[in-house]
């Protein structure tokens, strides 16, 4: 993608915290070093969700190399409750900012499944949609590929089905053992749906190498 078809969601970017002058600075300096960007511009449509401050430094310096990642989300609420996590993973967030940013992913979450403000309960899956983003940021640590479609529909799958069976401890290890990109690239392999494939690759790597904490397979 070129620089040119990036483009800027203000409500988007409203949800970064953006750098001090001296971190900016300092941050532009070591990226004219290296001659690229070491990290991709996280996209979705072509929206910015990662990596505005590079942006602005790349349209300033024409000859920094770099790479664009493009990533699938169902909606615009979907990739706000994506900025709020990334940005949850920030080490020098404010008790303030950290509180906004999950009031912040809450509210896009519900408003992502067809929820709304102030009306979200299990019955239109708005906890159990909220539970399986915060198993996959735990598992993979705001991996981009962990939100790939087919791994979302698989976790949201697995948690619906096997709901009060599983552990939610196990699954979070579990899945941090695997690559997303390889629960997608076995489902590709498998038949039925996007979501019970995905879901029995789940399955197979909760369940492991043991029979104690083994779960049955269900369509």
């Amino acid at each position: 993608m070129k620089l040119s078809q990036l483009k800027i969601d203000p409500e988007f970017q409203s949800k970064i915290p953006p750098l001090q002058f001296e971190e900016e600075q300092q941050l532009e300096q070591n990226i004219i070093a290296e001659g690229r960007l070491l990290n991709p511009i996280i996209t979705w449509n072509g929206y910015i969700l990662d990596g505005h401050t590079r942006y602005r430094i790349l349209k300033k310096h024409g000859f920094i190399k770099f790479e664009v990642e493009e990533i699938q989300l169902a909606n615009k609420y979907e990739a706000l409750a994506w900025i709020c996590k990334n940005q949850l993973g920030r080490r020098n967030l404010s008790p303030e900012r950290k509180k906004f940013l999950l009031g912040k992913e809450y509210e896009s979450t519900k408003l992502a499944v067809g929820g709304q403000p102030g009306n979200c309960n299990k019955v239109n899956g708005c906890e159990r949609y909220v539970e399986m983003l915060r198993i996959i940021n735990e598992a993979w640590k705001g991996n981009v590929d962990s939100y790939l479609a087919g791994v979302i529909r698989g976790v949201a799958r697995f948690i619906s089905v096997y709901e009060g069976e599983y552990s939610r401890e196990r699954l979070v290890q579990q899945l941090a053992r695997t690559h997303p990109k390889t629960i997608t690239q076995l489902a590709q392999k498998d038949t039925g749906s996007s979501a019970n494939r995905h879901m029995r690759q789940i399955l197979r790597i909760y369940n492991g190498a043991s029979r104690e904490m083994s779960l049955p397979l269900k369509n």
